[in-house]
């Protein structure tokens, strides 16, 4: 109740807001804590969440919802900047920054978790004074982390294709989700769907800053001077120091302090099998970022 008290009184500028892109597991957390090193500010935990926050679950939204970056969806585009000004703080999204952190804040540190097929969209709504952040993690990484967790443990039942407003982004793969006989080859198909959105755009690390969480993790320093470059601002001082600590969702017993030992932990969770289905996922999609190896195909340097 305290934090719904404190939404009624924030007025945040929407186009001041840092806005973190993630999937679920992919390292939005970890990042997340970094960037929050910036003084005056309140991060606004995962939004969309449409079992915890009502606006955009009202307006239809599927989990991992699609716009067309060209199609106008003015209830959307309202909802979206109420959130931004800060109207929806509950107990879920003020996660982790408190009611004080709000009052006390010049802007927010906004982690979607489930937006990244919103990306090409939400960017062209909004001119963000500040790049939002894309953070990409290998989707077999993801997968692994995701079924890992325990919050994607129920029964394997095939693909859910999603109803609702643009359900043909679905829907248009149809034939392929339904063949899919396994639980991490839909996850896969999932990360697939979303992320090449993003990823084949042509403004990708254009309008928004991409990032690989492996390059992350290799090369911590390297990349977050990439992002306060491009924001010209300036980094503070203990953030590097705090990329080595797992983050608030991660599971202590299994985050590895070594670089290299955490990014290589899936190939040790899917036997090769596995690792081929998926690969045949990323096959159809035409992924070319990421292969059956550990890191990306591909870097960025500004």
């Amino acid at each position: 109740m305290i934090c719904k008290g404190v939404s009624r009184s924030c007025s945040f500028e929407p186009l001041e807001n840092i806005i973190i892109f993630s999937d679920p597991r992919g390292g939005s957390t970890w990042i997340t804590e970094l960037i929050k090193r910036i003084s005056r500010t309140a991060v606004l935990w995962e939004p969309l969440h449409l079992e915890e926050v009502n606006l955009f679950k009202k307006l239809g939204f599927a989990w991992r919802q699609f716009i067309p970056e060209s199609d106008k969806w003015e209830e959307a585009e309202k909802a979206f900047e109420n959130m931004l000004r800060g109207k929806v703080l509950n107990h879920w999204t003020c996660y982790l920054s408190s009611p004080i952190d709000f009052m006390r804040a010049e802007k927010m540190v906004v982690k979607l978790c489930r937006a990244n097929a919103l990306i090409p969209w939400l960017t062209g709504v909004f001119a963000f004074r500040f790049d939002p952040v894309y953070l990409v993690r290998h989707p077999f990484a993801v997968a692994a982390s995701q079924m890992k967790h325990g919050s994607w443990d129920k029964p394997f039942n095939g693909y859910i294709i999603p109803e609702g407003r643009y359900s043909e982004f679905y829907k248009n793969h149809t034939e392929f989700l339904l063949s899919l006989e396994t639980k991490e080859e839909t996850l896969v198909a999932t990360w697939c769907l979303t992320n090449m959105v993003p990823l084949s755009h042509p403004e990708n690390n254009r309008r928004w800053i991409t990032v690989f969480y492996e390059n992350l993790l290799m090369d911590p320093e390297k990349e977050i001077e990439r992002i306060f470059s491009r924001w010209g601002m300036p980094m503070p001082e203990d953030i590097i120091k705090m990329v080595r600590f797992p983050s608030a969702t991660a599971k202590e017993k299994t985050f590895s302090r070594s670089a290299q030992s955490q990014l290589y932990k899936w190939k040790s969770f899917f036997d090769r099998e596995q690792i081929e289905r998926m690969s045949g996922v990323l096959e159809y999609f035409n992924v070319a970022h990421y292969t059956g190896e550990v890191l990306p195909c591909m870097a960025f340097e500004g």
